[in-house]
């Protein structure tokens, strides 16, 4: 039975400050076992380490004398700083009396100018003893039994706390980081677990600097964590596995940087319910590929046998082996310095195979790297190396050979190293985004797009976990620059980096990017006025984007584009939103859909659709000329930089159309009356001398407010449809009862007379222009199509 110890390995230099020590009392006490042991790794504090000053010795250095003063003036600050007497004392003289012997060691050295393993060892762990000390001192100030004890003396735990510092367990692996003594001791000491702190990062199914999305990996086998370690995870050590595996330990990987994350489990048979059969991916850069060909080797025993001998006797280190099944060829992995050696060797080995052409050549290929996957669930899983390589042919990565062993644990491929990066994205996507990630690109970040942004930001969070849904900002463009991110931007400070990094706009470029194929889902936001980008909706929808827009240009242009469009959107199941084009936020356009859907007619559709001319004409009360009025809402932000593209009818007119297309009907632009306010003689000048000229709006304006006042009307600007699709866009005065009269301010009113609301028309009232209410509309249908595609909206 198991004793209720942990073994943590906790490097010695994390705990010679108040913060470290504090941490370190944190852990121990929120521990859930009755003991622990804190093995301390090899000192590595360079304002501290003493094993420099042997090297200063053996040279004749005249500065030894003074570093040496130096570090103990140190390690006296640090301890008079961290202990108060009497323990501060009595650690102070253990380093005073380690100072005076070390002292007598390099003068030793000086003379005999060599370093002894003995003197190193020394020097090396004195620093450890003086920790452990320090340490145990703190842990018994924080109320805990506890003591010290020399690696090699250790035998049982009589205390809360066992402090152990070195000599430690030789290994012949450099960074040891004292994870091997700890899991010797748990072994030793049948322990329940021992817990490996790193000062890197916790342990993730990708390198972060390459996937900068990747996640913590919570669970791992003995087997897959040995496969991670071999290609190349910096937290792994698989020789400090050893004890472990051989006690059936779990081993429990921490970093010291984030006391509160339980990290990653490391145990016979891992989670063997964690739903992803891939663990993790791991890649070795600076790899070259042997590949030795010749037809005569078909057949012929002894071949291979005869090729890894000749590199073992090399000391060439050999990463992978493939080999076809004709056996016409055999290449190898190994690395990129040794690429040239491993050439010449295989050579000189079939010397006399070349002469006589059996073999026809031996070449090598550089700059490459080895990609694998890893995880001990694939084994008899199909579709998993399928999976694999689709992924990374979809994002344009050539395999240029393949290995997997026989227990399925790795499939490892060789790529070209310029394009690594792409493709562990790519595999991170398909394995571990979810179905519900969309890869999204914003074009236009303006006063809406901005502020979507913003709101999106303020949500991420919850929608993730509430829904499962999340968003991935990848690329930003305005009309001339554009920012693109592999992982995403993110959306509470994209203005800076907007800034910083934009490059030149190349929108075929910025199409592909969000349009990656690895992603699950991609999607293109315009929050412009563009036509030109509003033509290219189509092209996105075959190339697999939906789109959302708040863009009136699609929806109004010709009627053979408009059912290209939509065409396309049914054929690819792509989806195409626009809400925000009639009304902002106001639900309207799905209003009219529920209605026609559900099989209600429709005889007539009414609505105030301009939030600049509903504030002009509500506020209109023949007191103030109408051309003040104008004047004022342009320099509140309510009109567009030339008020004439309000004032004209042409942005009331196109709502129409996109109205009366919702209805079936056929209706272009160009054939619906549009009554425009701006005079005929105001139409070509320019914007300032526009403005300049606003009093000759006044009379028409002026006459138009008499007529409707004497006949207790008022006056609105409308958009009409009626029952035979007839659209207009036009002044008109309506009774104080009408919805319309009683609208104020920027407010939109949509009145729909239908067959179930014939003698009480559906009115649809509410702010009808300001970029949060257009932004949250946007943000609407971003939630409509995360449903369509299956979240738990």
């Amino acid at each position: 039975m198991a004793n209720n110890i942990r073994v943590h390995a906790i490097e010695s230099s994390n705990l010679v400050s108040q913060e470290g020590l504090e941490k370190l009392i944190r852990i121990l006490q929120d521990s859930d076992e009755k003991q622990q042991v804190v093995v301390l790794a090899p000192f590595s504090d360079t304002d501290l380490e003493l094993t420099s000053l042997l090297v200063h010795a053996k040279e004749h250095d005249e500065r030894l004398w003074s570093l040496q003063e130096q570090r103990f003036t140190r390690w006296t600050t640090l301890v008079e700083s961290l202990l108060s007497i009497p323990a501060g004392a009595q650690v102070l003289q253990r380093i005073k009396q380690g100072f005076t012997d070390l002292e007598d060691i390099l003068r030793s050295i000086w003379l005999i100018e060599e370093i002894s393993e003995g003197a190193r060892i020394y020097a090396a762990t004195l620093c450890d003893s003086w920790v452990a000390d320090i340490a145990s001192h703190w842990a018994a100030i924080s109320g805990m039994t506890s003591s010290l004890q020399r690696f090699d003396m250790v035998e049982s735990v009589k205390d809360d706390v066992l402090f152990v510092h070195g000599p430690l367990y030789r290994s012949s692996v450099k960074e040891d980081l004292g994870e091997h003594s700890a899991a010797i001791l748990a072994s030793k000491l049948e322990g329940v677990g021992v817990t490996f702190w790193n000062n890197k990062a916790l342990l993730k199914n990708a390198d972060v600097h390459e996937v900068p999305s990747a996640l913590v990996i919570r669970s791992l086998s003995y087997a897959e964590a040995t496969e991670l370690s071999f290609f190349g995870s910096p937290i792994i050590h698989s020789h400090a596995l050893v004890p472990a595996i051989a006690a059936s330990l779990p081993v429990q990987m921490r970093y010291w940087g984030d006391e509160k994350d339980p990290g990653t489990i490391i145990s016979k048979d891992g989670d063997q319910k964690a739903p992803n059969r891939v663990k993790g991916f791991s890649i070795i850069h600076d790899i070259a590929l042997i590949n030795v060909e010749g037809a005569g080797m078909s057949g012929v025993i002894g071949i291979a046998s005869r090729l890894f001998n000749a590199m073992r006797e090399a000391s060439i280190s050999v990463v992978l082996i493939s080999q076809a099944s004709s056996e016409y060829s055999i290449c190898f992995a190994v690395p990129e310095t040794q690429m040239e050696k491993a050439c010449q060797t295989a050579r000189e080995e079939f010397s006399k195979e070349i002469e006589e052409r059996s073999i026809q050549s031996i070449e090598g290929e550089p700059e490459l790297a080895v990609l694998a996957a890893v995880g001990q669930q694939m084994t008899g899983q199909a579709g998993v190396a399928g999976k694999f390589f689709s992924s990374l042919g979809k994002a344009g990565v050539n395999v240029i050979a393949i290995a997997q062993g026989s227990s399925e644990t790795n499939i490892s491929a060789v790529i070209k190293g310029s394009d690594s990066k792409k493709a562990l994205r790519a595999l991170h996507a398909r394995f571990f985004l979810s179905k519900r990630a969309i890869s999204v690109g914003l074009l236009g970040p303006g006063n809406i797009g901005g502020t979507l942004l913003q709101q999106i930001s303020s949500e991420t969070t919850r929608l993730k976990e509430q829904f499962g849904l999340d968003i991935h900002i990848r690329g930003i463009a305005n009309s001339r620059k554009m920012l693109l991110d592999q992982d995403g931007i993110d959306p509470s400070c994209w203005k800076d980096r907007f800034e910083k990094e934009a490059v030149e706009l190349d929108m075929d470029l910025f199409t592909r990017h969000i349009g990656a194929t690895y992603f699950p889902h991609s999607l293109i936001i315009d929050c412009t006025t563009s036509s030109t980008l509003a033509e290219k909706y189509a092209t996105w929808l075959e190339m697999g984007i939906h789109v959302i827009t708040p863009n009136k240009k699609a929806g109004t242009a010709s009627m053979a584009y408009y059912n290209q469009l939509f065409d396309t959107s049914i054929r690819t199941g792509k989806r195409f939103l626009y809400e925000t084009t009639v009304g902002a936020g106001l639900p309207i356009i799905w209003t009219l859909k529920d209605l026609v859907q559900t099989g209600d007619r429709v005889h007539r559709i009414e609505g105030i659709v301009s939030g600049t001319l509903a504030w002009l004409f509500s506020s209109y009360d023949g007191s103030v000329p109408f051309s003040t009025l104008v004047r004022q809402a342009k320099e509140m932000g309510y009109t567009e930089p030339d008020p004439r593209d309000d004032l004209s009818g042409m942005d009331v007119g196109r709502k129409a159309v996109i109205l009366a297309r919702e209805l079936g009907y056929e209706v272009e632009v160009a054939d619906i009356p549009i009554q425009s306010l701006v005079p005929k003689a105001l139409d070509g000048c320019t914007a300032g001398q526009f403005m300049e000229s606003l009093e000759q709006l006044d009379p028409f304006i002026e006459k138009a407010y008499e007529e409707a006042t004497a006949k207790g009307e008022k006056l609105r600007y409308v958009a009409i449809v009626d029952e035979q699709g007839q659209c207009s866009a036009s002044l008109e005065s309506y009774p104080s009862s009408h919805p319309f009269a009683q609208a104020s301010g920027t407010d939109n009113v949509i009145c729909f007379t239908t067959d179930r609301y014939f003698t009480q028309p559906l009115v649809i009232k509410g702010p009808g222009a300001g970029r949060e209410v257009t932004a949250g509309g946007v943000f609407s249908d971003i939630l409509r199509l995360a449903a369509y595609l299956g979240a738990r909206i």
